[in-house]
């Protein structure tokens, strides 16, 4: 066996070319999965000139996504979309739970809005949409059909979206969620920007819409994750040697080792069996650097979630000093060890170009946001109408996801919720705003001759005029009341995830919090 300071040469060099030759040539693994094919893909090598033109990414995709230089930009995506479908931290609620649990957040928001309103209109901010008449030009009993399908219509496409999201998230938004290649991440990345700095700019003449649009963006930034192939200077997203040419003796989470175990620094494989203690030898600097690849032996906590057959999910931390929510998939070995298979990748929100646009989008905004959802400086129409029905899916589904799982998954998903979602506070204000709607649009209570067949003349009064009376014009009642009720279910099930699903969590994880298991991934 060799020890690290007589290798020669020649051994160095030939080292390196099996570790090529392992890494890029798609060799099947004993669990033969779709993430070996996503890992062990081919890389295409790069010529000395061509790594001297190639800057060196900043670290961890701080500010920018950093660019993969391996087939052709293709990012290992699968455990990162099966982590968005299976992690589950926490046992689940059964279903009668959250059938009474729902029942208990729509009085919980109705009270809370009834609440608001009385302390806006106290402070004259009541925010009251403008009365307007209109002449109903279809016969009263069709017209009242017509609303009463609807209202059904898009209540049940509301639940449908709710129950099915799983499904939804499988087969639709994991793909739009975590692109596969750097151009889609980069491409995703600047719409959802647009989309929230554009809707900030919305709160005061088109609440719904706006909402939606920043909820949307604030569902990627939870649900989406960024994976790459790089490695760097810091902690990394993912584990495992680097598969970029350039970063040849580099691993992502050099900087995370257990204090027990100590990081195994290998120049072979007999070798990686007694490694160096990271305590004296520092795994990112030194001639260790440059003549081993150093092979990192990192502790992680283990999170519930059915990742196939002996695989499961273990979260690692890149940084002590880092907020990220880091994981992996590993194929456990043994009750406490497992060899790494793939990374599950970051959450978007930990992206400082995310925390740059959110602040700059909601942060500075919020203001107009919780006085809307008191208010009804609304916008019914077409717009409205056509965000409110593509948000409802795709919001539901992230938040339904985040909201039980993804955030419990580690500490600072937790903080996510608390710090940057302002937990509970905004969701009652937004899940309020939506019950609230529709409870008074289906008991008469506000509108009531949308269900009056005898009525000749409506009046509406949840918007600003000019969008009632140019909505009128271009819809009639019909377009007047799939709007409202359309922006009111945009409201409900994404804050129940967040109110409902976050609290249950958070309880069992509290009950649970000395239960956690350490794996050493190696």
């Amino acid at each position: 066996m060799l020890a690290v300071n007589e290798v020669s040469p020649d051994q160095l060099q030939a080292e390196k070319e099996k570790e090529e030759s392992a890494s890029c040539s798609g060799s099947k693994t004993a669990a033969g999965s779709e993430l070996d094919d996503d890992y062990n893909g081919k890389c295409d090598k790069d010529t000395e000139q061509q790594k001297k033109k190639m800057p060196r990414s900043r670290p961890d995709s701080i500010f920018y996504l950093e660019r993969s230089f391996c087939t052709g930009g293709e990012l290992p995506v699968a455990a990162a979309r099966l982590y968005n479908l299976e992690v589950t931290p926490v046992p689940l609620p059964s279903h009668l739970a959250k059938t009474i649990a729902l029942v208990v957040f729509w009085g919980v928001c109705l009270a809370f809005h009834q609440a608001q309103r009385a302390l806006m209109s106290d402070m004259d901010l009541s925010g009251r949409g403008t009365e307007v008449s209109f002449k109903r030009h279809v016969s009263g009993p069709l017209q009242v059909s017509i609303n009463g399908v609807l209202v059904v219509l898009i209540s049940v496409y509301a639940m449908l979206s709710y129950v099915y999201s799983k499904t939804l998230l499988d087969k639709v938004y994991n793909a739009i969620l975590i692109p596969k290649t750097w151009g889609g991440q980069l491409g995703v990345s600047l719409a959802m920007f647009t989309i929230a700095i554009a809707s900030s700019w919305g709160l005061t003449n088109n609440w719904v819409a706006a909402a939606a649009g920043l909820f949307m963006f604030f569902g990627w930034a939870v649900c989406g994750r960024i994976v790459q192939r790089q490695a760097s200077s810091r902690g990394q997203i993912g584990l495992g040697p680097s598969q970029w040419d350039a970063d040849e003796g580099s691993s992502f989470h050099i900087g995370s080792w257990c204090p027990d175990k100590g990081q195994l620094l290998a120049c072979d494989e007999e070798s990686s069996s007694e490694g160096t203690n990271s305590s004296t030898t520092s795994p990112g600097s030194g001639s260790l650097r440059d003549s081993c690849r150093t092979t990192p032996q990192v502790c992680g906590k283990l999170i519930a979630g059915d990742a196939g057959s002996r695989l499961r999910f273990v979260a690692v931390r890149p940084d002590p000093f880092t907020l990220a929510d880091d994981a992996v998939v590993v194929e456990m070995i043994g009750q406490e060890k497992g060899i790494y298979k793939g990374p599950c990748g970051r959450a978007n929100i930990f992206r400082l170009d995310v925390i740059v646009i959110l602040l700059l989008s909601f942060g500075m905004h919020l203001p107009w946001f919780v006085l809307g959802g008191g208010g009804y400086n609304q916008c019914p129409g077409i717009i409205e109408l056509v965000v409110s029905l593509l948000y409802i899916p795709f919001g539901y589904t992230c938040f339904a996801a985040f909201g039980f799982r993804i955030a419990l998954s580690v500490r600072d998903g937790v903080i996510v919720i608390l710090a940057l979602c302002l937990w509970p506070f905004i969701n009652l204000v937004l899940g309020g705003k939506g019950c609230a709607t529709l409870t008074e649009l289906v008991v008469a209570k506000t509108l009531p001759q949308i269900w009056n067949p005898h009525a000749t003349e409506i009046l509406f009064d949840r918007g600003f005029a000019s969008c009632s009376e140019f909505a009128y014009g271009l819809g009639g009642e019909t377009l007047l009341v799939a709007s409202t009720t359309a922006a009111a279910w945009v409201h409900v099930m994404s804050n129940f995830s967040f109110l409902f699903g976050f609290g249950y969590g958070l309880v069992k994880k509290w009950r649970n919090r000395l239960n956690i298991e350490k794996v050493v991934i190696s």
